[in-house]
């Protein structure tokens, strides 16, 4: 049992420092030094993480999260309990960066970063961090606004929390347009985009926005 909801334990295992690894995110398809062999990611998740081995026998290892009373249990390998343990509880105060996944028919709106140059061009979701005092769902309804000049309707959390460096969550929420004629406009950004399910590889995303394509496309798809 780990004293923190699920949704921050599910952070940690978007962190390759969880494994080990360093600086930097872990997504389905990425290739890991795990437990004396290679594993390839299948899934990241809410409620749990998976990886198969790239070579030799077949071999799978599973990450399970169950909420409970008072945190979050934790089902896993034993060489994994201690670093996800020690990531989730660094997560656990850390302040929280929202992302809104605005959908309209079948489509995603995506923005395009225009500065800092180090990821001018890049792609992400609507969003920005909490102010104090503000809650996750005033801090999306806030920033769409100032953002895209848009009213927007919001739902619940989707797909995994992300761990940002310095020890920042991001958090995604399913939202709609009040007005769905309503035209959001880049008013920080370089360019928008709706993009559907089969076009989300088509952009070059954020590497923590890319973390959640698996679970973006699947809520395109429903």
């Amino acid at each position: 049992m780990i004293p923190v909801p699920a949704r921050v334990v599910s952070a940690a295992l978007t962190s390759r420092a969880t494994f080990g690894l360093g600086d930097g995110y872990v997504v389905p398809g990425d290739d890991i030094p795990l437990l004396g062999g290679c594993f390839r990611v299948v899934s990241v998740a809410e409620d749990g993480w998976s990886a198969v081995a790239v070579r030799g026998r077949a071999r799978r290892i599973s990450v399970a999260l169950t909420a409970g009373p008072g945190g979050t249990v934790v089902t896993c390998p034993a060489e994994l309990w201690a670093g996800i343990r020690s990531t989730a509880l660094a997560l656990a105060d850390g302040p929280v960066v929202v992302g809104t996944a605005i959908v309209r028919g079948r489509a995603l709106l995506a923005q395009q970063r225009a500065y800092p140059a180090a990821i001018a061009g890049l792609w992400e979701l609507p969003g920005g961090r909490v102010e104090p005092g503000e809650s996750d769902v005033d801090a999306v309804v806030r920033e769409c606004h100032e953002e895209l000049g848009v009213e927007v309707a919001v739902g619940g959390a989707l797909g995994p929390d992300v761990a940002l460096p310095k020890g920042k969550l991001l958090r995604i929420y399913r939202a709609s347009l009040v007005d769905p004629d309503a035209v959001p406009h880049p008013h920080d950004h370089a360019d928008l985009r709706w993009l559907k399910a089969g076009q989300l590889g088509s952009v070059e995303w954020l590497p923590a926005d890319r973390v959640l394509l698996p679970a973006l496309r699947q809520a395109l798809r429903a």
